[in-house]
C-alpha cells in the first residue's frame, strides 16, 4: 500500500488513469468504517483500478475545537487496518484550518478530480464534506459518481467511534469489540516503572508510554494480546495480562498501564510495544501484604491461558 500527503504524487506513485476513493476520518477503522472500505475495495476490483482512501491527520475536531475526542487508534493502525481490508493508496492529508474554510467544491475539483482522478467516490450515510458542510446532493453534480453507504446497525443503532468510547469509558469491553469489529488496542513505547513487577513479585511487566491523546478502557485488570512493533520478534502475539490501574496495594496515584508478556523474557526497555484487550478479568483492589498479591497475579494468569490468544 502506498501513502502520501500530496494527491498528484500519490497518483504518480501509483501510475493509475483513474481510481475508485472513500473519504472520511476512519477514526478506529470500526465496522461502519469497513464496510464503507469494503465497497470502495469491491468496485475497484470490479474495473480494475486502484482502491483510494483519503484521510487526516490529526483529526479534524482536535484542530477546529479544544474538546478534541480521545483517538481509537494511532495512525500507523489505521494504515495498517485499511491495508488489511484491501486498500491499495491512502492520501493522508495534514488537516489544517485552511484544509476546514475549503468549500466542497474546490476540494473535490483540487483533489478528487485533478489530483487523483476518482472515477467514483464512496461516502458514509452521514458525511459531511468543506466549509458549506456538503452532503450527496451537492456532490452529486461535482463528480463522475458518488455512492453512499447505509449505515451499520447493531442493536437497532449505528456504529460511531463515539458510542465505542462511551462503551470503553464505561467498562463495556465486549461491546466496544463488538462495534470494532476486533479487539480494542493501543500502541506505545516500553518505558522504566517503579521496578516492582520483576524484582518484589517475581512477574515482570512492561509499562506502556500512552499518548495523552489515546482513548482507554476504564480502570481494570484485563487478559490482553502482546507484540513488540520493532526489532527481533516484532509481529509475534504473546499471551499478557495487563493492569490499568492505580496500584492501589502500594498507594499509586497516578493510572498506569502495565501489562506482563507471559513465557517471554527479554530487555524491551524503548521499544514500540503493541497491547490488545480481549477481556476483563477483574476491577483491582488493595491487597493485604504481598503473598495475597502475588496469588490475585498468578491467578489471572491462569485465567488469561483459557482464553484464545
Amino acid at each position: 500500500m502506498i501513502v502520501d500527503s500530496h494527491p498528484a504524487a500519490l497518483r504518480e506513485k501509483g501510475a493509475w488513469t483513474f481510481c475508485i476513493a472513500t473519504v472520511g476520518n476512519f477514526d478506529g477503522v470500526h465496522l461502519g468504517h469497513q464496510a464503507l472500505l469494503r465497497h470502495t475495495v469491491d468496485k475497484a476490483r470490479e474495473q480494475h483500478v486502484p482502491a483510494v482512501a483519503v484521510t487526516f491527520d490529526p483529526h479534524p475536531v482536535s484542530v477546529l475545537s479544544s474538546c478534541a475526542p480521545k483517538e481509537l487508534c494511532s495512525t500507523a493502525q489505521r494504515l495498517e487496518y485499511m491495508e488489511q481490508l484491501g486498500i491499495d493508496a491512502v492520501l493522508l492529508l495534514p488537516f489544517t484550518r485552511a484544509l476546514a474554510s475549503e468549500s466542497a467544491g474546490a476540494f473535490c475539483r483540487r483533489v478528487l478530480q485533478e489530483g487523483l482522478a476518482v472515477r467514483e467516490l464512496f461516502i458514509g450515510y452521514d458525511f459531511r464534506m468543506g466549509r458549506d458542510q456538503a452532503g450527496i446532493d451537492v456532490l452529486r453534480p461535482l463528480l463522475p459518481s458518488v455512492s453512499q453507504v447505509d449505515a451499520v446497525l447493531m442493536e437497532g443503532l449505528p456504529v460511531s467511534s463515539t458510542r465505542i468510547r462511551k462503551a470503553l469509558a464505561e467498562g463495556r469491553l465486549d461491546e466496544a469489540n463488538m462495534l470494532l469489529g476486533r479487539p480494542f488496542s493501543v500502541q506505545g513505547e516500553v518505558v522504566h516503572g517503579e521496578g516492582r513487577g520483576g524484582p518484589l513479585l517475581g512477574i515482570p511487566t512492561a509499562n506502556l508510554d500512552v499518548p495523552h491523546t489515546q482513548a482507554m478502557t476504564a480502570p481494570a485488570v484485563y487478559a490482553t494480546s502482546a507484540r513488540l512493533l520493532d526489532g527481533a520478534g516484532a509481529g509475534e502475539w504473546h499471551m499478557s495480562v495487563t493492569s490499568f490501574c492505580k496500584n492501589p496495594t502500594f498507594d499509586g496515584a497516578a493510572l498506569t498501564l502495565e501489562t506482563h508478556i507471559m513465557d517471554f523474557s527479554g530487555d524491551i526497555y524503548g521499544r514500540e510495544l503493541e497491547v490488545r484487550f480481549l477481556a476483563r478479568l477483574r476491577q483491582d483492589r488493595r491487597f493485604d501484604g504481598l503473598e495475597a498479591l502475588i496469588a490475585q497475579l498468578h491467578a489471572d494468569m491462569a485465567e488469561r491461558r483459557r482464553l484464545p490468544l
